[in-house]
Order: C-alpha cells, then structure tokens, then sequence
C-alpha cells in the first residue's frame, strides 16, 4: 500500500562556491550580481546558478521570512501602543509591511467563502433503445 503523504525531500550537496553564494546572496539583500562575484562566479554564469538552486533560494527565503514574522508581529502590537510620535503614514505603512509578511508566513487574515445551493433532482424520461412498437386503436395503426 502507498502513502499519499509527501515525504521531504533530501537536502542536495552544494559545492563551497553554491553555499557561499547562496549566504551572500541571503547577507547582501538579494543582489545577485554581488553575491555571484563575492562567490567566484563570472557573470555569465547567473541564469544558469540561479536556475540550479533555485529551490534552496526559495527554501532560504521562506526560513528568512518566518524569522520576520516575529518581528512582523512585533510591529502590528508597537501599533497598538503607538504614542502619536511617529507620523501617521510611516506607521501605516509599516503595519501595511507587517501584514504583507504575515500573510506570506500563513499567519495573516484567513478568508473564508461561504457557499449556498440548492440542488434540483429530476427525472429524465429517455426514449427506448427498441423499436417503437405499433399501438393500434380502434382499428387505426398509429
């Protein structure tokens, strides 16, 4: 019997060069230019290096994201408690922030849709697979 549950799968080995890219790339804000020099990769070499690990940049990015969500969460309760010395639209925006990185952790607003139908059962009257039969009545073929 198979398990339909999805097993992890197998962290691949990078080469010193991949790793150091991949922590310059996490170091520097995600300029991959700089990370591919600091890394001893030529220029050339970025649609292809970026192609290869793209799953532990993607991996890297979600870790790096739900080590914000704290501080994410941090920001929305500094709003709550907010004295009126930061400007107004610079607090908006930072909330507007922390709500971003919340949803992208799966912590931020839920939506839910409610849905309501009515089903209608019929019948449906299909003709005979046979022959239509004659019916005779009072002596006239129909």
């Amino acid at each position: 019997m198979t398990s339909l549950t999805v097993q992890p799968q197998q962290k691949r080995k990078l080469t010193e060069k991949q790793q150091l890219f991949l922590d310059e790339l996490l170091h520097n804000g995600g300029h991959v230019r700089n990370a591919l020099l600091s890394a001893g990769y030529k220029e050339q070499s970025r649609s292809w290096l970026t192609r290869s690990l793209r799953n532990e940049i993607i991996e890297r990015t979600r870790s790096l994201l739900a080590t914000s969500s704290v501080k994410a969460a941090n920001r929305i309760i500094e709003g709550l408690d907010a004295d009126g010395t930061v400007p107004l639209n610079q607090m908006d925006m930072r909330l507007k922030t922390a709500e971003a990185v919340l949803d992208r952790v799966g912590l931020g607003k839920k939506q839910q849709v409610e849905m309501e139908g009515h089903v209608m059962h019929g019948i449906v009257m299909l003709p005979s697979k046979d022959k239509p039969k004659e019916i005779v009545i009072d002596e006239e073929t129909v």
